[in-house]
C-alpha cells in the first residue's frame, strides 16, 4: 500500500469490470464452466491488467488487482501511476472499494455502463473462444421473454416426465396447434438413451424421408428440414439465452438438460427456429404433457393410440390442440 501511495498521480480515470465471460473452460476431470473475467482499462482504452477466475472475485481480490495494475501495469499501457478516478460497473464493488481507494486519494464512481469495457471484453471473448458465438432465442425480435420463460418451464416438465420411457421412433404423433390448420408430425427422442427431446416435421412427407432405407443423413437434410427440441449441457446453449436463464430464473431440469430449440439446415447444422415454430412447440408441449398425465393408456407397458383435443394455456391465450398418436405405418399411407 505504501509503495502505491508514493506513486505519481495522474489526472485520469481508469475503468474496471468483472463479468461472467461468454466463453467456456473445459477441464478434463470436471464439468465445463464459464469463468469470471476482470479487466482494468486506462482512460485511453489500454488494458492495464486482466484476470480469469472460476468464481467472482471478492472485494479484497479486486483491490489487490487494482494495486498490482498501479504498480506494474501491463506492457504498453504506460508507467506505474495512480489515477484520480476509478469507474466500476457494479454498485457493490463501489461500496466495498470506496473506503480503500480513498486512502490512495482515488475517487470511486459507479458507472452502470462502460462502453469501452464492453468493446474490450467482446474482443477478448472472441479471441479466446473456440467457436463463433451463436445467436440466442432472446435475439429474435418477435419473441417475448414471457414466452421463452414458459417454453423453458414446459421443456423442464417434459424432461422430468421422461416420455421416452414409453415412446420411441415408431410412435409418431400428429399435433395440430392453432393458428396452423395442418398438423405437424413429431417423434419423441430418447428411447435409445442417447439424444432426448422432440423431433418435429412440417409434413408427413418429411417424416417419411427420415425412415427411407436408401437415403443418407446428408441427403435427408438436403431434401427436408425439421424443428427440434433436445436437451444438452449448458455449452450447447447461446450465451444470450444462458444469461436470460440466470437473470429470469427460468427452470432447468438438470445440469445436462438445458433445452436447445433449433431448425435443421441443409448442411446438417442448426439455425434459430421461427416464431411460428416456437408457438407450435408451446402448444404441443402443453398438450403432450397433459396427454401423458391424464389420457395415456398403457397395455403391457405399450401406449395405445390416442385422438384427443386438449385446451392448452399459451402466452397469447388458451388454444385447442389436437393430438393424435398414430400407428407407425400410418405415416406411409
Amino acid at each position: 500500500m505504501k509503495q502505491v501511495q508514493r506513486l505519481k498521480q495522474h489526472d485520469e480515470y481508469w475503468a474496471a469490470t468483472t463479468r461472467l465471460a461468454r466463453m467456456w473452460i473445459t477441464p478434463k476431470q470436471a464439468p465445463p464452466y464459464r469463468p469470471y473475467l476482470t479487466v482494468l482499462l486506462s482512460q485511453q482504452g489500454k488494458i492495464l491488467g486482466s484476470h480469469v477466475m472460476e468464481q467472482p472475485p471478492a472485494a479484497e481480490a479486486l483491490f489487490a488487482s487494482l494495486l498490482r495494475a498501479m504498480r506494474r501495469p501491463a506492457l504498453g499501457s504506460g508507467r506505474s501511476r495512480r489515477p484520480t478516478r476509478m469507474y466500476l460497473d457494479h454498485a457493490e464493488h463501489v461500496a466495498a472499494l470506496t473506503p480503500l481507494l480513498e486512502t490512495l486519494n482515488i475517487q470511486c464512481v459507479h458507472r452502470p455502463t462502460l462502453a469501452m469495457a464492453d468493446e474490450v471484453v467482446t474482443a477478448m471473448e472472441t479471441q479466446w473462444g473456440k467457436y463463433p458465438l451463436p445467436p440466442g432465442l432472446v435475439s429474435m425480435p418477435s419473441v417475448t421473454l414471457p414466452m421463452l420463460g414458459h417454453l423453458h418451464a414446459l421443456a423442464a416438465q417434459l424432461y422430468r416426465a421422461t416420455p421416452w420411457r414409453w415412446f420411441h421412433d415408431h410412435h409418431p404423433f400428429a399435433i395440430q396447434v392453432p393458428p396452423e390448420d395442418a398438423p405437424r408430425s413429431a417423434i419423441v427422442m430418447g428411447n435409445a438413451g442417447e439424444v432426448f427431446g422432440l423431433s418435429v416435421y412440417d409434413t408427413p412427407g418429411d417424416l417419411q424421408l427420415v425412415f427411407s432405407p436408401t437415403l443418407s443423413h446428408r441427403e435427408i437434410a438436403r431434401r427436408s428440414t425439421w424443428f427440434v427440441l433436445f436437451f444438452e449441457e449448458a455449452p450447447a446453449v447461446s450465451f444470450e439465452d444462458l444469461d436470460a436463464i440466470a437473470e429470469h430464473g427460468w427452470p432447468i431440469a438438470a445440469p445436462h438438460a438445458y433445452p436447445v430449440f433449433g431448425r435443421s439446415t441443409a448442411d446438417q447444422g442448426l439455425a434459430l427456429p421461427s416464431r411460428a415454430d416456437l408457438l407450435w412447440m408451446e402448444g404441443a408441449l402443453g398438450a403432450l404433457l397433459t396427454s401423458i398425465d391424464q389420457h395415456m393408456v398403457l397395455r403391457r407397458g405399450v401406449p395405445q393410440l390416442a385422438d384427443v383435443t386438449i385446451p392448452v394455456a399459451r402466452g397469447d391465450g388458451e388454444v385447442p390442440v389436437h393430438l393424435q398418436l398414430l400407428r407407425f405405418d400410418a405415416i406411409f399411407e
